[in-house]
């Protein structure tokens, strides 16, 4: 039993442990809750790399939960086998490709109210936002009804293995049937990313992930009234969990609970707007798109190898968005405080800021990449019990995880571009990235020989995978070439 002096001793011990808890709850929070001044302030002049940290973390909490939205699927669909683990694999660069058309735009929604909110015109960065926002929404509802219909003959284009077509063709149905709240929620994030506000978005991220995680099992093996829909209930439960997000974020925006606060007025469209998002978004538009087509295509190319090397790159895909969680954000601390930056004319601040995020993501990079190499084999054993699809995916991450860090070099600067509304020479660059290199050396390394040229070097999906693997390092060096020239730092927003 405790006397009278220990019991004190004890609540004194207490007391001073809860007081330390609430001073470091307070002090994460005066580090991550901020007005919108206070980060403009931050971003403006305080010190670079806590500044990048404090940007990037948030995002990379987002990246790792949308990660693990997508490694969900993969691990309960990996349980009923690898054609329905090829499903969503099959699916996902449609999807992409229409996703990257709206995040395209955003893009231009990222830059102007970057922009302008550096410049101090904070109302401009408001009537930026709802522009963009409309744009959207509208482009939305043409891409949900387009790829309904026209998603059987995709597929079949892309020439997807016969067992994994028709379970591909209807997740992709139901998951387009989401599209215009995934575009409003990509409008959310990239217009708050424009603005430094990276942590509401995460939280936003956390419900939308949480409603996947919980639907994913219920509804692909049944429990209680629910049915077992197999691949069918993955696409429901991301559907689901789409829908959620972007109504949070629709709610937040027009009832003044960020600091973009949009009414029904700035969704008008106006000429002198619409011109300035096409300007800055049609690149970035143009370089996304272009990039989904070659992923499709790299499915496609990818698939002529049959069923297992299709599983294994769906799960592998996974594996390294998950490694990539730092890249993303760095990238956008970058795109933020770069934009903001360039709109104050601290050009030489955005140069250094650029610097430091490429060093510290790449050496995150490099060491996270080095860690999947040595455990391949035991990540891929998680997700499937094939052997085939085991040994092939283990190849794959061995190869591709060894350029991880390049990536990361090249990301950085890319988002720092478009950040400055610079994004001809972002487009530019990421086309050569993943169709002069990527897509054009997973062909010619995979196949007997190329059309046109007549020269391959039959090493079938071997080839593929080292392909992918050189594109980042000769990408990322072309990508610095460009940062040289200092053209990036020209301010782009207009009156």
């Amino acid at each position: 039993m405790f006397n009278n002096d220990e019991c004190k001793h004890l609540c004194l011990k207490i007391r001073d442990k809860i007081s330390s808890s609430k001073f470091s709850l307070q002090k994460l929070k005066k580090i991550f809750i901020k007005t919108a001044e206070e980060r403009r302030e931050d971003i403006l002049g305080g010190p670079i790399v806590k500044t990048i940290l404090v940007l990037a973390l948030p995002v990379m909490v987002s990246s790792s939960l949308h990660i693990s939205f997508n490694i969900v699927d993969t691990f309960w669909l990996g349980r009923l086998g690898a054609a329905e683990v090829g499903a969503p694999t099959a699916a996902w660069p449609v999807i992409f490709a229409f996703l990257s058309a709206g995040m395209g735009l955003a893009t231009a929604g990222v830059a102007l109210v970057a922009q302008h909110m550096g410049a101090g015109n904070q109302k401009t960065a408001n009537e930026a936002a709802g522009q963009v926002f409309s744009f959207l929404i509208i482009l939305s509802l043409i891409f949900t009804i387009g790829g309904f219909l026209g998603a059987p003959y995709i597929l079949r284009w892309m020439r997807t293995p016969p067992d994994i077509y028709p379970l591909a063709v209807t997740y992709l149905r139901i998951v387009l049937l989401s599209m215009p709240f995934v575009f409003a929620y990509t409008a959310f994030r990239f217009l708050l990313k424009g603005m430094g506000d990276m942590v509401t978005p995460m939280f936003i991220k956390i419900v939308f992930v949480s409603v996947n995680v919980v639907l994913d099992p219920i509804l692909i093996f049944g429990w209680s009234i629910f049915p077992a829909l197999g691949v069918t209930g993955a696409a429901i439960a991301t559907a689901a969990s789409r829908v959620t997000a972007g109504i949070v974020g629709i709610y937040l925006l027009f009832n003044k609970q960020v600091d973009i606060r949009l009414s029904l007025k700035d969704l008008k469209l106006k000429f002198g707007w619409v011109k300035q998002i096409f300007v800055i978004g049609a690149p970035a538009t143009f370089a996304r798109v272009t990039t989904a087509l070659a992923f499709v295509m790299l499915f496609t190319l990818v698939a002529i190898f049959g069923e297992t090397p299709v599983a294994a790159y769906g799960i592998g895909r996974r594996v390294i968005h998950v490694i990539t969680i730092a890249v993303w954000g760095f990238a956008d601390a970058s795109m933020s405080m770069v934009g903001q930056n360039i709109g104050a004319e601290n050009k030489k601040r955005a140069e250094e800021v650029i610097k430091k995020a490429v060093l510290v993501s790449s050496a995150i990079m490099f060491a996270t990449g080095a860690l999947v190499v040595f455990l391949r084999t035991g990540i891929m054993n998680v997700f499937i019990d094939e052997l085939p699809v085991i040994e092939e995916g283990a190849r794959y991450l061995a190869i591709y995880s060894m350029s991880i860090g390049f990536f990361g070099i090249f990301r950085v600067f890319d988002s720092s571009y478009r950040g400055t509304g610079h994004t001809l020479p972002a487009m530019a660059l990421e086309i050569f990235r993943i169709w002069g290199l990527r897509l054009f050396l997973s062909a010619l390394f995979a196949l007997p020989s190329l059309p046109l040229i007549n020269i391959g070097f039959d090493m079938g999906v071997l080839g593929v995978w080292l392909g992918m693997a050189l594109s980042n390092p000769i990408a990322s060096a072309a990508s610095y070439v460009y940062f040289s020239t200092g053209k990036w730092k020209k301010k782009t927003i207009r009156e």
